[in-house]
Formats: C-alpha cells, sequence, structure tokens
C-alpha cells in the first residue's frame, strides 16, 4: 500500500501536469490507499474510545476514593475531639488529630493527580473522539466520495459525445485517451484533488492527535504521578517519627488496660464463688431461662385453662412481700384478683406476654411473667417445681392456641381479634419508642404517624405523599393509627428504627441540607429521590458487585441486618443468588 507521502507527492505532480493521460488510474490507486486509511481510522477510532472509558472509569473510582478518604479524615477528627473531652482518653485525641490531618493532605494529593489525569489526558481524548473522530466509518470521506462521482460522471458524458460525434462522421471509436479531454475535465480534477488533500490534511491532524499529542499527554501525566508519589512519600516520611513514637504509647496503654482487665476479671470471679450458694440446681425437666422470642412449647397434656393460688410479690416502695393471689388463665388472658376479690381483676392478654425462668431462694420455685402491654413484669412463686412447670406449661399453650385461632380465622371470635389487636398495639408502641422514631425519618417532623413497612421507618405526611410516588417496589406505606396493620408488616420496624436507617442511609450527608418540617414539597421530593432511588448518601465500601455479593452472603449467615441494609444501600439486589449457592 502506498504510503501518505508518496500519495501526497503523486498528487503534486499531477497537479503540475495536468494533461496526463493516467490521471484516471492513479484516481482509482488513489481510492484505494483512500480505503485502506479509512480502515486503520476505524481501528484507531475503536481502540480511542476504549482508552477514553477506562480513563474515565479511573478518574471517577479515584473521585470515590477521594471522597471516602475525606470522609475517614472527618471521622477520625470526630474520634479525636470526644477523646479530647474525655480526660481517660486525652493521650489518644492527639493521634486521632494527626491521622485525620495525613489522611486529608493525602486525599488533597490525590485530588490533583486526578484533575491532572482529567485535564491531560481525558479532556484530549474526549475533544478527540468526539470532534475529529467523530461519526462512523466513512463519514470523512464523505466529500472525496462525491468528488470522485462527479468525476467519473463528467468522464463519462464527455466519452460520450465523442464517440456520438465520430459516428456522425462515419468512424467507430472504441476508447477515449486522456490527453483529449483534459482540458474539459481540468475543473473536475482539480476538485478531486481539492478534497483528496483536505482529506489527507485531516488524516494528518488525527494522526498528531493520537499519536505524538497523545504521548506528550500521558508523559505530562507520568509526570504529575511522580510528583504525586515524591510528595505524598514525603508526607509520610514527616509523619513516620510520630507513627514511631505512637507504637511505644500504646504499648503503655495496653500495658495499662491489661492491668484493669485483669483485676476486673479476678473481682468477677470472686463475686461468682461467693454466690455459689445462692445457685438454683438445674433442672433438665424445666424451661430455660431468659428473655425469648420463640419460647418452648408447653405440655399439652396440661390444657389450655388453669384456677388456681400463686404467690405475687408486690411492688411496695419500702419494702416487696409475698401475697397469696388467685390467678385464671382463660380464653389467651390470665386474670389476677386482687386481695379483695370483689375488685375487677386484673387481665393480661397472653399474646402480648413472655414467661422468664429467675434464679431465687433455694426450695422456691419461681417465674416470671413479662407483660409488653403496660411495661410491667409480674413476680410469681408457685408451691413447688411440678406446680411452677404446670402454671408455665398452661400459660404457653393458652398463647399458642389464641395465636392459631387468630390465624385460623381472624373473623371468627371477638376475643381472638380483640388480643391480636392488643399485641399489635403494643408492637406500635415499641417502634415509636425506637431511637429516632420520634421525627420523621426525612424531615425531622414530630410525632411521625407512616410506617414504610418495607424499610422499616417512620415518616410524617408530607413525606409520605412523596414515598407513594417512588412506588410500592421502593417504599409501602401504611399508617400506624388509621390502618389496621398485621404483625408481618411490623417485623422490620420493630428492630430498624430510623436512627439506625439514617446511620447508613444518610451517611455522607452533611445535615444542614436535609429538608426540615417547613420545607418545600419540590425540595422534599428532590431529597427523597436522592435517598431512596439513588442512594446517594450512603457510603460505599466496595467498587466490585462480586465483594457485595461476599458482604450480602456474610449478612446473611451472621443474621446482621443492619449489615444486609448497607449492602442494599450500595446498590446491590438482595434476590441475587449469592456466592457459591445454586438456587433450586
Amino acid at each position: 500500500m502506498t504510503d501518505v507521502s508518496e500519495l501526497i507527492r503523486e498528487t503534486w505532480e499531477d497537479f503540475k501536469s495536468p494533461t496526463t493521460s493516467t490521471f484516471a488510474s492513479k484516481m482509482g490507486h488513489c481510492r484505494n490507499t483512500i480505503t485502506y486509511l479509512e480502515e486503520t481510522l476505524d481501528m484507531d477510532r475503536s481502540g480511542l474510545t476504549k482508552m477514553k472509558k477506562s480513563v474515565k472509569a479511573l478518574y471517577n473510582t479515584g473521585n470515590m476514593h477521594v471522597n471516602n478518604d475525606m470522609l475517614l479524615a472527618e471521622n477520625l477528627e470526630r474520634l479525636g475531639t470526644l477523646a479530647k473531652s474525655r480526660e481517660q482518653e486525652a493521650e489518644l485525641s492527639q493521634a486521632f488529630m494527626k491521622f485525620s490531618h495525613v489522611t486529608k493532605e493525602l486525599a488533597s494529593l490525590m485530588k490533583s493527580l486526578l484533575d491532572g489525569l482529567n485535564n491531560m489526558v481525558l479532556f484530549p481524548l474526549d475533544s478527540l473522539v468526539k470532534g475529529d473522530l467523530k461519526g462512523a466509518k466513512g463519514d470523512l470521506k464523505k466529500p472525496f466520495d462525491k468528488a470522485w462521482k462527479d468525476y467519473e460522471t463528467k468522464f463519462s458524458k464527455i466519452e460520450k459525445e465523442k464517440k456520438q460525434q465520430a459516428e456522425k462522421a462515419g468512424m467507430i471509436r472504441t476508447e477515449v485517451s486522456g490527453a483529449e479531454i483534459a482540458d474539459e475535465m481540468e475543473k473536475e480534477r482539480k476538485i478531486f484533488q481539492l478534497q483528496m488533500c483536505e482529506y489527507l490534511i485531516k488524516i494528518n491532524e488525527i494522526r498528531t492527535k493520537k499519536g505524538s499529542d497523545l504521548l506528550q499527554c500521558l508523559a505530562e501525566y507520568y509526570n504529575a504521578q511522580a510528583h504525586f508519589f515524591k510528595d505524598g512519600l514525603k508526607t509520610l516520611d514527616h509523619f513516620r517519627g510520630f507513627v514511631e513514637g505512637l507504637f511505644g504509647q500504646l504499648i503503655k496503654i495496653k500495658q495499662k488496660q491489661e492491668s484493669e482487665r485483669k483485676q476486673l476479671i479476678e473481682l468477677r470471679d470472686a463475686l461468682k464463688g461467693s454466690m455459689s450458694s445462692y445457685k438454683e440446681p438445674v433442672h433438665t425437666n424445666s424451661m430455660p431461662a431468659g428473655y425469648s422470642l420463640h419460647q418452648l412449647q408447653g405440655n399439652k397434656a396440661h390444657g389450655n385453662e388453669k384456677k388456681g393460688f400463686l404467690l405475687k410479690k408486690s411492688e411496695g416502695r419500702m419494702r416487696r412481700t409475698w401475697q397469696r393471689r388467685r390467678c385464671v388463665i382463660v380464653e389467651g388472658s390470665m386474670l389476677i384478683y386482687h386481695q379483695d376479690e370483689s375488685k375487677d381483676p386484673v387481665k393480661l392478654n397472653l399474646l402480648t406476654c413472655q414467661v422468664k425462668l429467675v434464679p431465687d431462694e433455694p426450695g422456691k420455685k419461681c417465674f416470671d411473667l413479662v407483660s409488653s402491654s403496660n411495661n410491667r413484669t409480674y413476680h410469681f412463686q408457685a408451691d413447688d417445681a411440678k406446680e411452677m412447670e404446670e402454671w408455665i406449661s398452661v400459660l404457653n399453650n393458652a398463647k399458642e392456641e389464641v395465636l392459631l385461632k387468630a390465624f385460623r380465622d381472624s373473623s371468627e371470635s371477638h376475643t381472638v381479634n380483640q388480643s391480636v389487636r392488643e399485641l399489635t398495639s403494643s408492637i406500635v408502641d415499641r417502634v415509636r419508642k425506637l431511637p429516632g422514631n420520634k421525627y420523621c425519618c426525612d424531615c425531622n417532623a414530630s410525632d411521625p404517624e407512616w410506617l414504610s413497612t418495607n424499610l422499616g421507618v417512620m415518616i410524617c405526611l408530607e413525606c409520605c405523599g412523596i414515598h407513594r410516588e417512588l412506588g410500592v417496589h421502593i417504599s409501602r406505606t401504611q399508617s400506624v393509627v388509621i390502618d389496621a396493620l398485621g404483625t408481618s408488616q411490623l417485623l422490620l420496624a420493630r428492630v430498624v428504627g430510623n436512627s439506625s436507617f439514617n446511620d447508613i442511609m444518610e451517611a455522607t450527608l452533611d445535615h444542614r441540607n436535609k429538608p426540615n418540617p417547613t420545607s418545600p414539597m419540590e425540595e422534599r421530593r428532590d431529597f427523597i429521590r436522592a435517598k431512596y432511588e439513588q442512594h446517594k448518601y450512603a457510603i460505599l465500601t466496595c467498587t466490585d458487585k462480586e465483594d457485595l455479593k461476599q458482604d450480602l452472603k456474610q449478612a446473611v449467615l451472621s443474621k446482621d441486618l443492619l449489615a444486609l441494609l448497607q449492602v442494599y444501600a450500595e446498590g446491590l439486589d438482595l434476590g441475587t443468588s449469592l456466592p457459591d449457592t445454586v438456587r433450586p
């Protein structure tokens, strides 16, 4: 294939000798060369486009790294400020502040390097791809192709006329030489040569920009990288002396803390030893102590109703005494009568209660009934272990029976419906008391009455309207006052809460920019869409989807709901397959 410089030389000679008869054949040669140039240009366009994408990805991930560095520096500074305010941790404050300062300096250097990458490499690449190489293959040579077509059309027309003239004169001509029509084709020939020159000039400019100019940009960026690492090394060298001194200081602090820990362990062991006489013997048939959401089932042989007497510990301020009280378990409730049985008894909905075994004096069998509806704990004592286990079995059987009835037919019994409503009401009360739930999750309006059931957060009426605009695939809202919520709709709300949710979803938010109760709807809408659709204010701990999948797997295995929320905040579909897990 003829070199471009050779093509330029031949074109220049043709321009000086316009009457040459070989011009037509050379035009075909020029077209073949330009077709070859178009092929190489298309490969250059593809390679430069891919390079631009990789540089842009490097720029974006670098900026993400800088943002996370600055966030880390802010958190280190916050820890330093907190340590400074505590006398026992004051010596650690300077160290946290130093690390914050160095992190900010390194982030600033990285930001300068990324600005250099953008200005020195990304901008020239973007200009070349969107400017000189804009369009598809063949766009650049369209004027040249038109000039070639015009030349061929004019040549064919003149050739036809010459043959017709010869035919009229009684002559037969098979071909017409180029020299005969050179003068008549001068304009078309020069236009063709002009367009070819324009095309070759453009090719030359592109070769310069993608060759020497691009390499010069990369060389400048290399120098910027060298300065970045040099300045970063200076910063770390300056910090090295402090870190080396810190190691010695930390050894002393750890020794002091280890000494305190040993003293506490000795004290704990001494206390345990002194309390051995108070320990209750273990009975394999008794139910385990502790306040658990899932308790063992009672012995079905004891049924779900019982009447009898229990000792109940009074709650007097001066002294607490055991008093004999008549107790009745019936229809999923426990009735506790007063000393004066003419008074109405205390009625406890067993759906809102749980049984808890407690250690007590030797020979006495006690258990607690913890009621979430009135936030009280009732202390009971049975005559013996067998009687205590019977009461506990009946309590659990009655609770299970009323719950099963509620699932089978919620309209069957008014008593069952009332029990479920009481249970729901007690859960809603607990939800309202979770940290942050006294205020709207999005605008801090007080006393929110709307719940996003699939996110577990409380919101106000105004923000609820925007949540509904997002769609139920993002947020499903119900009123805790108007709507009849089921216990399944309160599962997330019971354990998440506004504070825990915002610690993750608003981790990078400057709270001065957060809407307030008087903010206009458009400002709320922009904020809520950024928060829930784009997850704009969440920290990104992973840049790779496979790493996020590993985090999801770990969150599921450890049953860590907040870790699961962090994965959701980073944009991973929670329905995705876990690593090394095949769905059936």
